[in-house]
């Protein structure tokens, strides 16, 4: 049995309004953050002693980065990490990934998040709407997010996975067939779609409670998916 490993990153530089997940924006905090997770990969690392070695078969296969959102951590620290999960945990993972926004994308980051041994971007893109993506208090526009495939591409990670979004207030069959056809026309290796939640205690929850949005209709919706 091959095992993949989960690494948490809970900082964004901003928080959109449907997030129900726990993320600070406390980056003085990120180092620190970083230096402690590691110490706990050093003090537990007997206890997966059941992995085996590094040609075993239950062995490390995968590791995922996820957030939060950890294109925001100092590449210093991805690489810190990445090298102490090589250290604590025997393996050749066949598959590493990152989760990324589109804004925090440029040549040099790629490149060094490949130098690290990542192959598999997964991006938060949500729309490609730029209305939309005002609303949800994204920080980045559509032109950016097509810009970031491109980038990642030329950089020499083709595997790359995109997170897309349906079910916005008002959005009709036609909007989101042109969201995931624009998603399709990048040639990505896998396309996430989440409909749009209300998770109470987020700023859309409120939105929504004082009536200043509606929800699409079931129906709608169903269509959607």
């Amino acid at each position: 049995m091959k095992t993949g490993i989960y690494i948490h990153i809970p900082f964004c530089k901003s928080r959109c309004i449907y997030c129900g997940f726990y993320s600070s924006t406390l980056f003085g905090l990120q180092h620190n953050y970083a230096t402690t997770l590691i110490k706990e990969m050093h003090l537990r690392r007997s206890e997966f002693n059941g992995l085996g070695s590094i040609d075993s078969p239950n062995s490390v296969d995968t590791i995922y980065i996820g957030g939060g959102t950890p294109s925001t951590l100092p590449l210093s620290d991805i690489q810190d990490i990445l090298n102490s999960v090589s250290e604590c945990f025997p393996g050749n993972p066949r598959e590493v990934t990152i989760e990324v926004n589109p804004d925090d994308i440029t040549p040099e980051f790629v490149s060094c998040l490949r130098s690290f041994g990542i192959n598999r971007i997964s991006m938060g893109i949500q729309t490609f709407d730029d209305s939309r993506l005002q609303f949800l208090h994204r920080r980045h526009t559509s032109s950016q997010a097509i810009d970031a495939v491109r980038i990642i591409k030329e950089a020499g990670i083709e595997n790359i996975s995109i997170d897309l979004m349906f079910g916005f207030p008002n959005q009709t069959l036609d909007e989101w067939a042109a969201d995931v056809q624009t998603a399709i026309s990048l040639s990505p290796t896998h396309i996430s779609a989440y409909s749009l939640m209300y998770e109470e205690g987020t700023p859309l929850y409120r939105m929504l409670s004082e009536g200043k949005i509606t929800q699409i209709d079931d129906e709608a919706s169903l269509s959607m998916y």
